[in-house]
């Protein structure tokens, strides 16, 4: 009788055993699930942020390009603007301005 309890006992102890192993493995496939389907999600998600960021820096450094590039078109237009004869051109002739330097007249008494 005594082996029959035994058998019992470790039947019992069998039984309570299958589900632990079938919950732990069920917990661990489950796991790796959802380590396989989160992790490439996750990768094209970072890609995607990377690649925006990327087109950010581009299209700042084209406004960069092209601000640096109406600079020196500036700077042009200003040494044009700034010579001293175009300046003298438009005074003179259209505002009607005079040479300001006075001239020497020469008075010879005989």
């Amino acid at each position: 009788m005594t082996s029959r309890k035994r058998q019992k006992r470790g039947q019992k102890h069998d039984r309570q055993s299958v589900p632990d192993v079938v919950g732990s493995w069920g917990f661990l496939l489950s796991l790796a699930f959802l380590i396989l389907t989160i992790w490439p999600l996750l990768h094209l998600f970072l890609m995607n942020e990377i690649k925006e960021a990327q087109y950010r820096v581009d299209a700042i450094r084209n406004n960069i390009t092209r601000i640096q590039q109406s600079i020196i078109e500036i700077d042009s237009e200003i040494a044009r603007l700034s010579r001293a004869d175009r300046i003298k051109y438009i005074a003179v002739h259209q505002l009607g301005m005079v040479d300001s330097q006075p001239t020497v007249d020469v008075i010879e008494v005989e």
